[in-house]
């Protein structure tokens, strides 16, 4: 569906508004490219009630079967052929503000960097983290040597701290000096609305809890656990190294909603292991258990384990921290898995 702000009724004319003027061409040019061609305006969601007709015979999304030889005007070949109104419009409203018109801009537009401060020190500590290291990994990828020196030396001007973190995941000797700034940048009042971690609200409603299990798995164990998070609101998954589930302790067989080798941690927001030591040990050389839990940690998940899956916890460089939980604590186990574990990210990945 193409809206326009130049689709309007008889009778409303255009203010002078400049974003207003502005957005009369670009809302039709974005058009064309948006829904593929210059016909959008055939489609019938688009379509006018009142009949009309041009001499565009092809493109994409023509929904009409012109006739005729003609496609073109004014032509002598075809009398009946669309032809441009002799009368139009030749009247317009009279607008009631009056002035010169100028293309001019305020002063602010030449402030480059104000904003992006703002922005940069309202996010919290991992936030900026992760800026820092985006921009180490994009500019990783600009192979000209002063062009990453030119926009670590723009930095300066948004925040000093993160132009020294991003000289130095590049490797840089020396700081790179700073452009001269058209408005100087000023301190703008920080918001926290602009955070994205910031924000986020502990909760597993609507999220999902995946509990790796194989034969001997500890049945009071994996209940326990699946009770506590239904009841804060997760959907809980069975994960087993084979489909049809595993034999648990008290002798039961228990289904699995996916196997091992197709569904890793990274489909679910926290991960419980709940294994029998013969069986933690057997996954130690299944690669697919490794990444399970390897990947959790990496990813900053809350990990639930009992005794018997140390072994594997171990094997896959999980480390201790406050969001690797004994299962057997399941309130604590519930608190940790409604967010991630950002006090973890300087473990598990070089930071800028």
């Amino acid at each position: 569906m193409a809206y326009c702000p130049a689709n309007i009724v008889p009778g409303i004319d255009f203010s002078n508004d400049p974003l207003l003027q502005g957005r009369l061409f670009s809302y039709l040019d974005t058009q064309l490219s948006r829904l593929g061609g210059p016909n959008f305006h055939q489609i019938p969601v688009n379509a006018p009630k009142c009949p009309f007709a041009n001499n565009q015979r092809d493109g994409h999304m023509q929904m009409g079967l012109p006739k005729g030889r003609v496609a073109y005007e004014p032509s002598s070949l075809q009398a009946d052929a669309p032809r441009e109104a002799l009368r139009g419009f030749p009247s317009h409203a009279t607008p009631a503000e009056d002035g010169a018109k100028g293309r001019v801009r305020a002063a602010s537009f030449a402030d480059h960097y104000s904003q992006a401060r703002m922005f940069f020190r309202s996010q919290t500590a991992p936030e900026q983290a992760h800026m820092a290291s985006a921009l180490v990994f994009e500019l990783s990828k600009v192979e000209t040597a002063h062009v990453r020196e030119a926009i670590v030396g723009h930095l300066r001007h948004i925040d000093p701290t993160l132009a020294q973190r991003v000289a130095d995941g590049m490797g840089m000797t020396t700081l790179p000096p700073a452009p001269p700034a058209a408005v100087a940048p000023t301190d703008m009042p920080l918001s926290p609305a602009l955070q994205l971690i910031g924000k986020m609200k502990d909760t597993l409603q609507g999220r999902t809890v995946g509990i790796l299990i194989h034969d001997g798995s500890d049945a009071a164990t994996i209940k326990a656990v699946r009770k506590a998070a239904e009841a804060a609101g997760a959907t809980v998954k069975i994960v087993a190294p084979k489909l049809g589930g595993a034999k648990l302790s008290d002798g039961k067989q228990l289904a699995a909603d996916g196997q091992l080798a197709g569904t890793p941690s990274v489909v679910f927001d926290a991960v419980a292991v709940v294994l029998s030591s013969e069986a933690a040990k057997a996954l130690t050389r299944e690669s697919a258990a490794l990444d399970f839990v390897s990947n959790a940690w990496a990813h900053l998940k809350a990990i639930a384990f009992d005794d018997g899956a140390q072994l594997l916890l171990k094997a896959g460089n999980v480390g201790k921290d406050a969001g690797v939980i004994a299962a057997a604590d399941t309130k604590a186990f519930i608190t940790a898995a409604k967010t991630r574990q950002w006090a973890r990210e300087p473990k598990v990945r070089m930071l800028a």
